[in-house]
């Protein structure tokens, strides 16, 4: 906006405010006020008998403000507040009162070889790159931060970010969170882009991360797991492509961890046919997403095969965010629609399995599905229409719906009232407003 010869706009000056006269001095404000609606009917295929059908109501206010002094020196503040009502028992991440979400300095520093080096200290959301094993929890009214350090060297298509950070601890009064004592992340991510002239993009990274406690359907025990991983993602012709694999080892415990994963995300755009043309809004895509979590075969042996994303977002299996990544197999077809008026649509179907008989079903943090004696390996398949609408530059719409079917595995479980497990359905509506 430095650059911009008419004069600023209201918002614009709130985006944009000069300080000490130079264009590379200023401080930018913003923020983010949502309001969503999660109902479940009933909730967890019926399985928890102290919540059944619910409707959970939730808000949230983001606020930010962002200091550039020159080239070399940036600070980022961000508070939030949440709110939720509904839920039998509410999440460390639904509520707070008002709060210091991040806050860091970047101490930017050019390189011999015409690179940028950056350090990051304090407060932040350590986001590292497009990997699905990673995610910053946006669906949930508080986003998930880390207290650390981050190192970043950009040169030309090559990043390359070193990390090393503890989580932070969610608390529901005024300024009390704190760091975790119990656990802590870290490891380096790098990302080529059309290495050696290559037409994809490469990412590997290696992550630690370490608790204090953690509990399968083995036990609980302390761990230390690594996961080392790639990640390539490309066009060819109308087709896109990602794919990424990882390998986890360490310890749980006194076993040695020795698990892998997988996923990837195929599409391409189908308009030509079926007769629509090039230049149209109407934008019609179909593709295919795979995950792939390994699973324990032995619940007492010395190797614990159970694979275990560091961070993934609740929502990668389904959006209605009751499935985990571990001892699951996963498809979905799907079908998007880019239509006009800045409206977009999914309709997928999503089928889930258990990898190994022996492991459990892994839900929302915290939750084993068990089904003592059973065989069966099938989860759930899961119908689900999606809808998104950028309303205009600050205003954006959601509304998710799914029926979710109960496998057979999950039809032979028992919740703690003795109901086994059925079939729900899930909605989302959500409204987001950014400035």
């Amino acid at each position: 906006m430095a650059k911009k010869d008419e004069p600023l706009t209201g918002y614009e000056q709130l985006k944009y405010m000069p300080l000490f006269g130079s264009p590379e001095n200023y401080i930018s404000f913003g923020g983010e006020i949502r309001y969503r609606l999660d109902t479940f009917a009933p909730y967890l295929f019926d399985l928890n008998a102290s919540q059944k059908d619910f409707a959970s109501n939730q808000e949230r206010i983001l606020l930010h403000t962002d200091v550039h002094l020159s080239e070399n020196f940036r600070a980022f503040l961000q508070v939030d507040a949440s709110t939720e009502d509904g839920r039998v028992f509410t999440r460390a991440y639904d509520q707070s009162g008002l709060d210091l979400r991040q806050g860091f300095a970047d101490f930017i520093l050019p390189s011999a070889d015409q690179g940028t080096l950056t350090i990051r200290l304090g407060r932040q959301e350590l986001w590292l790159g497009p990997t699905r094993w990673l995610a910053v929890r946006d669906p949930t009214n508080i986003r998930r931060t880390f207290d650390g350090a981050l190192v970043e060297y950009v040169n030309g298509g090559l990043t390359v970010r070193v990390f090393d950070a503890k989580p932070v601890i969610i608390d529901k009064g005024w300024f009390d969170d704190t760091t975790s004592e119990v656990e802590t992340f870290k490891g380096v991510y790098a990302i080529a882009k059309k290495p050696l002239g290559a037409p994809f993009t490469v990412e590997t990274y290696l992550m630690d991360r370490e608790q204090q406690s953690v509990r399968y359907a083995r036990g609980t025990a302390h761990e230390e797991r690594w996961t080392l991983g790639s990640r390539v993602t490309g066009d060819i012709g109308p087709v896109k492509y990602a794919v990424e694999g990882a390998y986890q080892f360490g310890t749980f415990g006194s076993a040695d961890i020795s698990a892998f994963g997988f996923n990837s995300d195929i599409s391409s755009g189908v308009g030509s046919l079926v007769g629509i043309p090039k230049d149209s809004e109407i934008k019609p895509r179909l593709g295919f997403r795979t995950h792939y979590g390994s699973g324990d075969r032995n619940l007492s042996d010395g190797t614990f095969r159970t694979f275990a994303a560091p961070y993934p977002a609740a929502s990668e299996i389904a959006e209605m965010s009751l499935i985990g990544l571990s001892n699951a197999i996963n498809v979905s077809p799907y079908i998007q629609f880019q239509l006009p008026h800045d409206i977009f649509i999914e309709v997928n179907w999503n089928c889930v399995w258990k990898d190994t008989i022996a492991d459990s079903v892994y839900g929302p943090p915290g939750t084993i599905l068990r089904a003592a004696g059973s065989t069966a390996r099938g989860v759930a398949d899961i119908a689900e229409v999606q809808l998104e609408w950028d309303v205009n530059t600050f205003v954006k719409v959601e509304a998710v719906y799914a029926h979710v079917f109960a496998g057979d595995y999950i039809s032979a479980a028992r919740g703690t009232d003795g109901a086994s497990g059925s079939d729900f359905d899930y909605g989302r509506a959500q409204v987001m407003i950014r400035f």
